[in-house]
């Protein structure tokens, strides 16, 4: 199953503003990949906007427990947005299945 992640940290949780922060959280960044193939959660990507203090994730897992668990190993305050996405590929197909003639 296929989940989109919007993290959004404010300016005060920012380890480039709050140097305090940033060891723990660097760690946590080195430790993701490790973490994801222990929780069988696979990376497809993980982009950040600096400027908005926002991250993108898509991430593939069984479920969202485990997507969760991961997300939030990161130990930084933001809000998470976790919902689940499917490939237009198979929209288009449940939607042509649901809009058939009978």
């Amino acid at each position: 199953m296929l989940f989109h992640a919007t993290m959004t940290q404010s300016e005060d949780n920012c380890p480039v503003y709050q140097r305090d922060l940033a060891p723990p959280i660097m760690e946590s960044f080195d430790n993701l990949q490790g973490l994801s193939k222990k929780l069988d959660v696979k990376i497809h990507y993980f982009t950040w906007c600096a400027l908005d203090h926002e991250a993108y994730v898509l991430l593939e897992g069984d479920d969202l427990s485990d997507v969760s668990r991961l997300l939030f190993s990161i130990p930084m305050r933001q809000d998470i947005k976790i919902v689940p996405v499917e490939h237009l590929e198979d929209t288009i197909a449940m939607a042509k299945e649901v809009t058939a003639p009978e």
